[in-house]
């Protein structure tokens, strides 16, 4: 039993089949090419990003490189680190140096050996008949012949108009393990 469809059936079997064309079209095209679409530019901002990275990276290594290029231009040699276990050295340094003082006393801290660069940190106090003096003292330990930090300093006048100035420091000597 065949009967013929109406124009309304038709019309509605006209919007059905379009319904299910254009669901096809969006569950089997639209949605994985967004997706690929999604991924792609997220991989493409990773990508940016990374190579942000790199350029900063690089413009870093080239202001190393002339920092490097400038040092080793100038007349004199840059100080390298000495290698480990180098306290007599420094001991005769900081004697040296020191001498200039009206007295000093030398406490030392442990030695820190968890990297490649040792850190050998002194506890320093002196005296200095001036303020002069003892700006001259801190200065030739700063520039030593062997690789120092100076870390917290403090200056202090001495008592009663003595003239005296007392100088508390850490110095941290580093060194090649």
């Amino acid at each position: 039993m065949r009967r013929k469809l109406t124009v309304r059936e038709w019309v509605l079997l006209g919007v059905l089949a379009l319904l299910v064309g254009v669901s096809g079209y969006v569950m089997l095209f639209y949605m994985p090419v967004t997706a690929q679409r999604d991924s792609a530019l997220g991989e493409a901002e990773v990508c940016q990003l990374e190579l942000e990275a790199v350029q900063l990276r690089l413009e870093e290594k080239r202001r190393m490189e002339r920092e490097l290029e400038e040092i080793f231009s100038q007349p004199e040699e840059p100080l390298g680190l000495a290698p480990y276990d180098n306290l007599q050295p420094v001991m005769m340094e900081l004697h040296t140096i020191l001498n200039g003082a009206e007295d000093y006393s030398l406490s030392f801290g442990t030695v820190d050996t968890e990297e490649p660069i040792v850190r050998r940190s002194i506890s320093l106090s002196y005296t200095a008949g001036s303020y002069a003096a003892a700006r001259e003292i801190l200065q030739r330990l700063h520039d030593s012949a062997y690789r120092c930090m100076l870390d917290s300093v403090s200056v202090s006048v001495g008592q009663e108009g003595d003239g005296l100035i007392s100088v508390d420091s850490t110095i941290v000597f580093f060194e090649y393990q």
